[in-house]
């Protein structure tokens, strides 16, 4: 027996008196508790098996077996937890508890609850959902060799419904298929959903003696499932949809129509199920149905097929997404190892291979905190990645000095995670509008600032239990767009949707205002006087400065080639951004109001991939780029007298 942490770990882990039971099925009970040692706080489902015997339990062992196949997908419902122990009384029996991630709900829910408000998912967010599933099974039969066999609307749960998010869950019926063959000989599933083939073996009691494609028998129950979410129909409106047997009139014998294209079109099964699929509108969604619900295995869709039916344009990309540490390929790093220009050089150091997608990174020391939603990741530039907090986060920031990460949940929780004990609290703020914040922003110590989407700012202290609102400003009627502070000069600068950058003297209650011609983000402080931005659609970073009350523009700095940046920071005296094809940087002057246009002060490079997320890490002097799922490591500085640099290397 694989040995996991036992009952009393359990008991100490989890709040189980009072968690309540979500529900049951044929592989166990799943409970929802509270955690309260040594998993981050919150709420987990604990799915729960009991088995009378050791082979019972070895069985039931596949499941996270499978699981620990996986390593992660970002539409895999994950299991942070296993424990087991054996109970002797009243009889003998194996326990075997997962902790996994608690879901919303289910497809099949939200399926129920729209059939009965008659309010259809609509075809973007059909879509959507349909891209994830089908990109989580392309990645999983195609890098980890692995079937699901028992694919429902109750086993593809919801995470998130802002972004709508959907998981893959329950893999008890799962099978890994190392050795390259895709035909088994069982029978697995729920009638509704079988594939024709195995409906065949279902009907007339065979379960082995059946050949069937794992791959191809999957897209066909996620092909119904998706039929069912797509017209919100009921269960009796799928019955016998998959039913390609007829009957002879003489013998009364049942005949396997699903590989007969002339027979197939008298069975009553594949007639219905035309009915069904005629009524989808889009085009797209009704050929990748099609395709997914062919009766006949040969002709049925692939996983990359039904992608390429859903997505026209779709590119293979589903690849293995398992922790790596940072690598760099020995012909890319000759290819792209150092860049200059007349007074920069830019190196490229590697890539960190997450485990997840990154909404926002930010530099914490010498280690990365990125957030999806799937939570908050501590990533360290070796490649180790390490969970911190499970709960969709809508807002981060960093308090440097106590070592802590800080947000807020979508829930609107006030959270805060020692980074280096991982000890965790969180905390509901009476009266405060959570779903009012457009951004968050280190202050100082203890403190944080914020703005709201009425163009309020206010400042949040982290020394009160629990955190509280300790004042607030509120001079401009649009939405907080972006915000910076400066500790030396205590000033807030604000940038708001209504073109306006906005500044704020702490100490006197001073304000200054300034309407550029362009939506200004990303905001940098360069100085006590000097800050910097980017523009909403235009190629360039302009640069102002604030003093006494006025706000100025200084410079505009004319990205090359009309690429528009996407986001910006600021490395010791370069600034730094990157757009989907290129990372820059512009060497900044210390006499900023002398500033002159100097095409020699601009340095552009291919990045390794399109990129949209930066930041700076003060301690190791590195640059962080990331393209949503991978982090590059680039170092900037002047320029040497190394003669192998390669020379006026503006673009590439």
């Amino acid at each position: 027996m694989q040995q996991f942490p036992s009952k009393i770990e359990f008991q100490e882990d989890f709040d189980f008196k009072n968690s309540s039971m979500l529900g049951q099925g044929t592989f166990g009970k799943v409970y929802k508790a509270k955690a309260l040692k040594s998993l981050p706080h919150g709420y987990y489902a604990l799915k729960i098996i009991e088995t009378p015997n050791e082979q019972a339990y070895e069985l039931a062992i596949q499941e996270l077996n499978l699981y620990q196949v996986i390593t992660y997908h970002q539409n895999v419902i994950k299991v942070h937890k296993v424990y087991s122990w054996i109970e002797d009384m009243p009889a003998k029996k194996y326990i075997l508890v997962f902790a996994m991630e608690l879901a919303q709900n289910s497809l099949k829910a939200d399926i129920d609850e729209r059939r009965k408000a008659q309010l259809e998912f609509g075809d973007f967010m059909l879509i959507d959902i349909m891209n994830q599933c089908l990109k989580a099974f392309h990645y999983l039969a195609k890098n980890k060799h692995l079937f699901h066999r028992d694919i429902k609307p109750e086993n593809i749960l919801v995470t998130c419904r802002q972004p709508y998010t959907v998981k893959l869950a329950d893999f008890g019926a799962g099978k890994e298929n190392f050795n390259g063959q895709a035909m088994l000989n069982t029978l697995v599933g729920t009638p509704l959903f079988l594939s024709p083939k195995l409906y065949i073996a279902y009907t007339t009691n065979q379960p082995g003696k059946v050949k069937h494609d794992l791959e191809k028998s999957d897209i066909f129950s996620l092909g119904i499932t998706f039929l069912q979410m797509i017209l919100l129909l009921s269960d009796k409106d799928l019955s016998k949809l998959n039913d390609p047997i007829i009957y002879e009139e003489k013998t009364g014998n049942a005949i396997d129509t699903s590989d007969d294209p002339i027979k197939k079109k008298d069975c009553q099964g594949w007639k219905k199920l035309q009915i069904q699929i005629n009524k989808i509108q889009n085009p797209q969604i009704k050929a990748c149905i099609q395709g997914m619900t062919e009766f006949s295995e040969r002709n049925r869709f692939t996983w990359l097929q039904a992608l390429k039916a859903l997505n026209p344009d779709y590119e293979d990309d589903e690849k293995d997404q398992s922790v790596h540490p940072a690598q760099i390929n020995d012909e890319q790093s000759k290819a792209i190892k150092l860049y200059s220009n007349q007074n920069t050089i830019l190196k490229y150091l590697g890539t960190i291979n997450d485990l997840s997608n990154h909404k926002k990174i930010i530099s914490a020391g010498s280690q990365i905190l990125a957030y999806s939603n799937e939570g908050i990741r501590l990533i360290s530039l070796n490649g180790v990645s390490e969970c911190i907090f499970t709960q969709n986060v809508s807002f981060l920031s960093y308090l440097q000095k106590l070592n802590i990460c800080v947000g807020i949940t979508q829930s609107g929780e006030i959270f805060g995670v020692n980074l280096k004990s991982k000890t965790f609290y969180c905390e509901k703020i009476i009266n405060f509008q959570y779903d009012k914040i457009t951004v968050m922003k280190y202050m100082r110590n203890d403190l944080c600032i914020l703005g709201s989407e009425i163009g309020e700012i206010m400042i949040l202290a982290f020394d009160t239990q629990p955190p509280s609102i300790i004042k607030k400003y509120k001079d401009i009627d649009r939405s907080v767009v972006d915000l910076i502070y400066d500790d030396e000069t205590k000033q807030i600068i604000s940038s708001h949707e209504n073109l306006i950058i906005y500044g704020k003297y702490l100490a006197y209650e001073q304000s200054a205002k300034f309407q550029y011609d362009s939506q200004i983000h990303n905001l940098q402080l360069i100085s006590s006087e000097y800050f910097a931005g980017i523009c909403k659609n235009l190629p360039q970073i302009p640069i102002f400065h604030i003093k006494d009350g006025n706000i100025t523009i200084v410079q505009k700095c004319q990205i090359n080639g009309n690429n528009v940046p996407l986001a910006l920071t600021l490395s010791d005296n370069y600034l730094v951004w990157v757009c989907e094809k290129y990372i820059g940087s512009i060497q900044i002057s210390t006499q900023l109001n002398q500033l002159k246009e100097n095409k020699g002060n601009e340095l552009m490079v291919n990045a390794s991939k399109p990129a949209k997320l930066i930041c700076f890490l003060q301690i190791d002097k590195m640059i962080i780029a990331s393209d949503g799922l991978q982090l590059h490591k680039y170092i900037i500085g002047k320029k040497s007298s190394d003669k192998t640099v390669c020379q006026n290397c503006e673009i590439f």
